[in-house]
This record gives C-alpha cells, structure tokens and sequence, in this order.
C-alpha cells in the first residue's frame, strides 16, 4: 500500500480515522508537508472546505493552520501543551519602571508595581508581577547601582 502524503507515522493505539478518511494521530501536530500543501493550495485561491476535502483534513485544522499562516507567515506547529505567556512588559512600561528606579533608587519592586497602577500606566490585568519587576530591573541595568540619581539609563532600542 503506497503512503500518500497526508498520512503520518501511525503510532499504535493512538492513531483514528476522521470523518473524511484521513489518518491522524490525536494532539500530535499535521506533518509539516501537509501543512505545506495546505497553505499553497490556499495561496492558489482554493477555498478552505475544499481544501480540507482534497486533503482529506479537518477543516477547523485548515482554518488554524491558515489562521496561523497568515497572522505569523509560519506554518510551523505551536508548541505543545504550552501555554501562551502574556506580554505585559511593554517598552513603554519597561520605561516607566526604570524611570521610577531612577528618580527613587530606594524604591522597592512592588512599591512601583503600585506606581504604575495608581499613575494608570497599566490596566490590572496586565500589570508586571514583582518578580517581573525586578527582572527588568536586574536585566536593564546589569552592573549599575541605583545609589546615584546622577547616574544616566542605557536607552535600549
């Protein structure tokens, strides 16, 4: 039997069968040809339900992966059982917080955590642990002490 390219490696046991007769293994990830495909044939203008008949994939499948393409220009796969981390330390905020060790090189992380929400410079829920606080003091400015308030920050492009 000749394996066509939208059937991966099966691995006993976890392997099915979808309701268009492709192969999957389930929580692992479309092999990269497949994905491939997918995103030239999209490219090509066909549509993504034809798609997913043509290839014999899901079209929620179809729809992540073009999803991804076009949002990313990758087609790699997510890491799996990963989650997203949320970027709350914005360059504006990481400004903020080193302007405010500046200006107070006594103060501690979570007093400027506290800054940054009574100035509104953050909402709540995105608002800078202490510890990450303190990372983007520590990474900032690697050997500087905070003792001068002469002493200048690294602008960082």
């Amino acid at each position: 039997m000749k394996k066509t390219m939208n059937e991966p490696r099966v691995i006993l046991g976890q392997a099915g069968v979808n309701q268009l007769g492709g192969v999957f293994v389930n929580g692992r990830p479309l092999p990269d040809c497949v994905r491939r495909r997918i995103v030239e044939l999209a490219l090509m203008g066909v549509r993504p339900c034809d798609i997913s008949r043509q290839l014999l994939v899901s079209h929620g499948c179809v729809s992540k992966i073009l999803t991804r393409f076009y949002e990313t220009g990758s087609i790699r796969p997510g890491s799996i059982g990963a989650t997203k981390t949320k970027q709350v330390a914005t360059p504006s905020v990481v400004k903020r917080i080193l302007r405010c060790k500046q200006e107070n090189p006594g103060m501690f992380a979570w007093e400027i955590r506290e800054r940054l929400l009574s100035q509104r410079n953050c909402e709540p829920s995105s608002i800078p642990s202490v510890s990450s606080v303190n990372r983007i003091l520590r990474n900032s400015v690697p050997s500087q002490s905070w003792t001068s308030k002469s002493e200048t920050l690294p602008i960082h492009k």
